[in-house]
């Protein structure tokens, strides 16, 4: 498997990977009507816009065979409120192909893709009944804020990890 910069052909299997890990990701966490009324066909179209438009810097893990199994996407930091210019909007992988490396691979390349492209600091937006929080804290993020947020009739909290130096999170090669 490998990571690579995503483009706009790469929208209909984004779109899979989005919704199919926010099923097995977030049952039990978000309300069940909400997952299943996602819709692949909604997603692809965000995806072909956001990718033809170059809104966030998205990458994609393939399989030799070309399947997307993961994603990962960044840019600004959206709401200017926590001393962060940078953000990881989302990072989701195909269940199976989860604790593989892949998802740091990808964490690594949005970073890098940031870095180069100036930023300085990153965040992310994590529910906090999310097990992948450990991920997020393994990799050196540290707790920044705790807010709540509504997904369908539910009201969840979200926590904000930040990393001060965005450097630190790009591979040396």
């Amino acid at each position: 498997m490998f990571v690579r910069k995503a483009g706009p052909a790469d929208a209909s299997g984004i779109a899979r990977v989005h919704v199919e890990s926010w099923r097995t990701t977030y049952r039990g966490i978000v309300p069940d009507s909400v997952l299943d009324n996602l819709s692949v066909e909604k997603r692809e179209n965000h995806w072909k816009q956001d990718l033809r438009q170059g809104k966030s810097r998205t990458f994609v893990a393939e399989t030799s065979g070309g399947e997307i199994v993961g994603f990962a996407c960044g840019g600004p930091e959206r709401t200017k409120a926590y001393g962060y210019d940078g953000e990881l909007y989302a990072i989701y992988l195909l269940q199976k192909c989860q604790r593989k490396g892949l998802g740091s691979r990808l964490f690594r390349a949005a970073a890098q893709e940031l870095a180069a492209d100036g930023f300085r600091t990153l965040l992310v937006w994590v529910l906090a009944d999310n097990p992948s929080r450990r991920f997020y804290e393994a990799l050196g993020g540290e707790k920044v804020a705790e807010k709540p947020v509504t997904i369908g009739e539910a009201t969840l909290r979200e926590i904000a990890y930040g990393w001060k130096d965005i450097g630190a999170l790009v591979d040396p090669e």
